[in-house]
């Protein structure tokens, strides 16, 4: 935090390092220990608290994106990219299919706040919209810094996040954050009162439930210890909508699973979902079959979550993971 803030020529040197550094010992060294023949395959762990897929040894979900540094020697800036060394086969074109702010229009279809869905109603960036509104400014005067904001408040409350961690991301003090959450939740209240409920609930229950019924027990949520208590309210809410996300993407792994299947069933080369990230899904498609894949793909996710209103999909595709493109049917 206070490299980045440093003006000393040193600095940019130091984060430099600090990013190749990190590519190197976090991913590529560790990548290419286990690598069989010219394939990496991870392990997934599919039964986490939230139900979020995660992975690990090696953990694929943790490849950066593209980043610069700077060439003091060239004097310009050079793009590192890991995500380009994962490839598609020969004949094969990688399909990459993202939820767009999935746990943003899940926390608004929960909360039911009506300026967020006037917001998510209408086409444009969603946080730059969502800053205005709290701001009291027009779209055209959202800086940069106030979209960054934004977005790490409505994520901040979306992961739980407690006050500290929030100032370190945004690099400010915990008074400050603690007052930006309540402006923000002030502003949009239905989403305070979606928190609110969230925890009354769950202090009655013990247990908070997802949006397709799965149940996480909180037993701390009535601890007398104001921190554990606190630590168990945050979960109550997390759970609630990144665990609603989680669902909704694996009953669409599910989904696309069988549309391939049946669309598929006497080819003997057919799609494959190669990698899970979260709210994206990867697939490895026969270059002829991109266009019908493409389609199994959107109607599977999107039909797994039109009950609880419209979530957009965007597609891209490429011949490797760090070229790829929006596709457009």
């Amino acid at each position: 935090m206070f490299l980045e803030q440093s003006d000393h020529p040193i600095s940019e040197l130091v984060i430099n390092w600090r990013k190749i550094n990190h590519s190197l010992t976090k991913m590529v060294y560790p990548f290419l220990r286990a690598c069989d023949s010219d394939r990496i395959y991870g392990n997934y762990y599919t039964h986490t608290a939230t139900g979020r897929i995660t992975m690990h040894e090696p953990n694929i979900q943790m490849v950066t994106k593209d980043f610069k540094v700077t060439d003091f020697t060239l004097k310009k800036e050079i793009v590192i990219s890991c995500r380009k060394a994962f490839t598609a086969s020969q004949g094969f074109i990688l399909v990459s299919a993202d939820y767009c702010q999935l746990e943003l229009r899940i926390l608004t279809y929960l909360s039911q706040d009506s300026l967020l869905k006037n917001i998510m109603d209408n086409p444009g960036d969603i946080f730059k919209s969502v800053a205005a509104k709290w701001n009291n400014v027009s779209e055209d005067l959202v800086t940069e810094a106030m979209r960054h904001n934004t977005k790490q408040l409505c994520y901040g409350i979306i992961y739980g996040m407690g006050a500290k961690t929030l100032a370190d991301q945004l690099n400010i003090s915990e008074d400050e954050v603690v007052e930006f959450m309540e402006s923000f939740r002030n502003t949009y209240s239905g989403i305070k009162e979606f928190v609110k409920k969230t925890v009354e609930l769950c202090r009655k229950n013990q247990y908070v439930e997802t949006l397709t019924g799965r149940r996480r027990y909180l037993p701390h949520i009535n601890d007398s210890d104001l921190a554990v208590r606190g630590h168990a309210e945050r979960q109550a809410v997390n759970t609630t909508v990144q665990g609603s996300a989680a669902d909704i993407v694996k009953n669409a792994m599910i989904t696309i699973e069988d549309g391939i299947n049946s669309i598929f069933q006497k080819t003997r080369c057919k799609p494959k979902l190669i990698l899970h990230l979260h709210d994206e899904l990867m697939y490895e498609v026969p270059e002829k079959y991109v266009r019908k894949t493409a389609k199994i793909i959107r109607k599977g996710m999107e039909n797994s979550a039109f009950v609880f209103g419209h979530f957009p999909v965007k597609i891209k595709t490429g011949l490797s993971w760090g070229e790829l493109v929006e596709y457009t049917e």
